[in-house]
């Protein structure tokens, strides 16, 4: 998923959220504060590779009907193939560098780029 675009729609969350729990009068706009948040929280999540794809469309597609731009750019993030992806931190060298072979089996990055990015996970010991 795209961190940018994660990030847009996370903001955007929040943005609306906030505006939403400041009619804490009523109940209806605070508990859809509330869900924004979660949203957010959903969307922040997905940056650090914790949340799924269908998670972060769930929530976007909520954030639609109560933050339009968030929502949007979240549906956007969901479908984006892998631009702006990284590795779960946390994850073991040894599984960084499988995950490194098979985008290069399958053809996904040149030689030269597989050269690369296993010299920074190298280096990153």
């Amino acid at each position: 998923m795209n961190k940018t675009y994660l990030t847009v729609a996370q903001i955007f969350a929040i943005i609306s959220g906030v505006a939403l729990c400041f009619g804490f009068i009523l109940v209806i706009p605070l508990i859809l504060g509330i869900l924004n948040f979660k949203a957010a929280s959903v969307m922040s999540r997905a940056k650090d590779g914790t949340a799924t794809n269908e998670e972060v469309r769930n929530w976007s597609i909520y954030l639609i009907f109560t933050s339009l731009i968030g929502g949007i750019f979240g549906l956007i993030a969901a479908e984006s193939k892998g631009e702006g992806q990284v590795l779960v931190e946390g994850t073991s060298l040894e599984q960084k560098l499988k995950d490194l072979d098979s985008l290069f089996d399958r053809g996904l990055i040149s030689k030269e780029e597989y050269e690369i990015r296993r010299k920074k996970i190298l280096e990153s010991m």
